[in-house]
């Protein structure tokens, strides 16, 4: 039986929780390599729910649970951006990066409590296969940047999201020819 989108979702979560730990315990270049792969990771994960399961969650869920969510991915997409712009062996990126795993941890346990099993409740096991497929091709397709002036919607994610991810995945190209050069 093929997957739903509901354990694809929880699969992405444990891989970032495994992200975390191994950053937190990371120095060096590999702590920045390992902090630029959480952020991608991340926001791809963002981008492709908020195209692909908020829709369905305010039907499912209702609209103050998915707002809820939409607002916490902002406020991580934020402090990701503040992030990008400090040294990761700082111990403001030490700060910061503690209160985003709070934060994420947070949101992912909102999302498997309250959201998740009311999805699951209302939708089809071919319904949720599907948004499984959908939200795959939309992460591969999403940014790997955290762009917080853009705004969190399905809509604005169609539009800009193409263009930011074409852009995106172009700078993590020369960062990784970069790095490798040096």
């Amino acid at each position: 039986m093929a997957q739903g989108i509901i354990e694809v979702l929880r699969q992405d979560h444990d891989e970032v929780r495994k992200m975390f730990a191994q950053l937190e315990a990371a120095t060096g270049d590999k702590r920045r390599d390992l902090f630029h792969e959480l952020v991608g990771e991340l926001i791809r994960h963002e981008v492709a729910e908020e195209e692909i399961v908020r829709p369905i969650s305010k039907r499912d869920a209702g609209k103050a649970i998915a707002e809820a969510r939409m607002n916490e991915e902002s406020a991580a997409e934020k402090l990701l951006k503040e992030m990008e712009k400090l040294d990761p062996s700082s111990g403001e990126f030490a700060t910061k990066l503690s209160t985003l795993h709070a934060d994420v941890e947070k949101h992912a346990a909102a999302e498997e409590n309250e959201e998740f099993p009311k999805i699951q409740q209302s939708e089809s096991q071919d319904r949720l296969e599907s948004m499984a497929k959908a939200y795959e091709a939309a992460k591969t397709l999403a940014p790997t940047r955290p762009h917080p002036s853009t705004p969190n919607t399905p809509t604005a994610n169609l539009l800009v999201g193409p263009i930011a991810a074409v852009t995106d995945r172009a700078r993590d190209a020369v960062r990784e020819a970069l790095k490798s050069s040096s």
